[in-house]
């Protein structure tokens, strides 16, 4: 099973070009004895806190031999509520499917579960009849002038954040360094836009709240390992090609060192497609840096060149 963001949601490129696929077909050809099958599942802007319920409510069923995570650049980001939440839009709210990783009073991390309004209602057609129901609501009463008149008042009260998507990001740093004991961990770096959120994991020298985000992404790798040792399955990280072009190579470094004390491999797919002489601006599109049916075709014989080299870990 294949665990990731958008790199394994793959919008880009139809489902029999995704690495998951070319997996099956090249293991089919050249490991046939394996008789290996795939599995994917990915969403965007997720990181492996997210990902933990990818893995508990659709990929443990199927008893996966070798589980693959694949990193991106952005995870550290979005493994952090703090990251995750300057990065997001205005007013969006948790995802359904969202574990939640709470900090106890003694700074360690414990995984909760979707709180209770947070659950989807049973049954997706009563849930389209209730939003139906709500958008004809809707559509009376803000039409009717003390509606209006409401709003108005509301908007007095509550401004909305500005819609240039730079100003909207200082509106919502500023906002969040107002709340009493988030100043000091923005002290010495002031970022611009989410962009910056990322390119500061690329610093030698991180800003105090990055610590949090290595806290959170290191807690969610611990829990994957012990899902994979519970399951009797290899678990290994594939890192997207993209750690290695954003300004150095920190970000990859401190992913990797992370996984070594977890005793976790990783495959390291940049290096993968320089050693076939390749370019790794061929692995994404020109103005996208999701994979390329080259990047999903270069991760695929990455990950068969591990189990190449490792049979056992699909045996059964």
């Amino acid at each position: 099973s294949v665990i990731g963001d958008s790199f394994v949601e793959a919008m880009e490129v139809p489902i029999h070009r995704k690495v998951q696929v070319r997996l099956e077909e090249l293991t089919a050809s050249r490991l046939p004895r394996l008789e290996v099958t795939t599995s994917a599942f990915g969403i965007i802007s997720t990181g492996q806190v997210q990902q933990l319920a990818f893995y508990d409510q659709y990929a443990r069923r199927l008893h996966p031999k070798l589980l693959v995570l694949v990193f991106a650049a952005n995870d550290f980001r979005n493994n952090t509520p703090i990251l995750r939440s300057l990065g997001s839009l205005p007013g969006s709210r948790k995802r359904p499917w969202e574990p939640m990783v709470r900090k106890r009073p003694d700074g360690e991390l414990e995984l909760a579960g979707p709180s209770p309004q947070d659950q989807l209602p049973e049954g997706s057609q009563q849930s389209g009849v209730a939003l139906a129901g709500r958008k004809i609501v809707f559509k009376t009463v803000f039409h009717s002038w003390f509606a209006l008149w409401l709003s108005a008042k509301k908007k007095a009260l509550f401004p909305r954040p500005p819609s240039n998507a730079r100003q909207r990001f200082s509106w919502k740093r500023e906002a969040l360094m107002r709340q009493p004991g988030y100043t000091a961990m923005f002290e010495g770096w002031q970022p611009t836009g989410w962009a910056d959120l990322e390119r500061g994991f690329h610093r030698r020298d991180l800003p105090p709240f990055y610590e949090d985000a290595l806290q959170y992404t290191r807690f969610a790798l611990e829990q994957f390992k012990q899902r994979a040792d519970r399951d009797d399955a290899k678990l290994v990280i594939l890192a997207a090609h993209e750690l290695m072009i954003h300004g150095g190579t920190h970000i990859f470094e401190r992913m990797s060192e992370m996984a070594a004390t977890l005793d976790i491999p990783v495959i390291d797919q940049a290096d993968y497609i320089l050693r076939q002489g390749a370019a790794l601006s061929d692995a994404w599109w020109p103005h996208d840096y999701h994979w390329s049916p080259a990047g999903h075709q270069w991760a695929a014989e990455a990950l068969l060149e591990y189990i190449e080299q490792r049979p056992e870990v699909c045996d059964g």
